[in-house]
This record gives structure tokens, C-alpha cells and sequence, in this order.
């Protein structure tokens, strides 16, 4: 089974061999040592028949659980510099428009 898994990854990865026609996917797939019905599940992009083939499980569920929003934390005042710097700026703002 691995071996069809590593010939499945490296097909995702190589564009020149999943462009290479039955053919090339054929020697491929025979140097990978996998087996012919495999091969034609594979080729036939017969995903259900593949799966019976490696027996994976029929229903699989994919998720990320993502953290629930923490509560809005009342906003900190910037450290001192940033509020030198922003006073600047806002003067600077004033005399532009003037």
C-alpha cells in the first residue's frame, strides 16, 4: 500500500508524469511495483474502487478545530514613545492643512 501512496504523491508533484499519457503512467506505475488492477482504478481516476483496493475507510472527516473568540479585552494605551510619536504627527497634520 505504501508504495501506491508514494507513486500517488509523486504523481500530485510531477506535472511531466501525470502529462505523460497512459503510457508513461503504465511504466510508472509497473517501476513502482503496483499491482495492474490498482493501476487501472488509478488511471480510470476511480477513486471509490481505489479506496476499496487499499481498503480505506469509506467516511473520513476532515476538520480544524479553531479556538473559540476570546472576549474583547479593553484596548491598552500605547507605551509613551508611540504617543510622542502620534502627537507629532498629528501636529505636522495640522500645519499641512494651514
Amino acid at each position: 500500500m505504501s508504495n501506491v501512496l508514494d507513486f500517488l504523491e509523486r504523481m500530485g508533484s510531477d506535472a511531466r508524469l501525470r502529462q505523460s499519457g497512459v503510457d508513461g503512467m503504465n511504466l510508472a506505475m509497473e517501476q513502482a511495483a503496483i499491482d495492474p488492477e490498482t493501476r487501472r482504478a488509478i488511471l480510470e481516476s476511480d477513486g471509490a474502487r481505489l479506496g476499496d483496493l487499499m481498503a480505506a475507510p469509506a467516511n473520513v472527516c476532515c476538520m480544524v478545530h479553531a479556538p473559540e473568540d476570546e472576549e474583547d479585552e479593553p484596548e491598552k494605551d500605547p507605551p509613551a514613545d508611540d504617543k510622542i510619536a502620534a502627537s507629532r504627527f498629528a501636529s505636522a497634520r495640522v500645519a499641512v492643512a494651514r
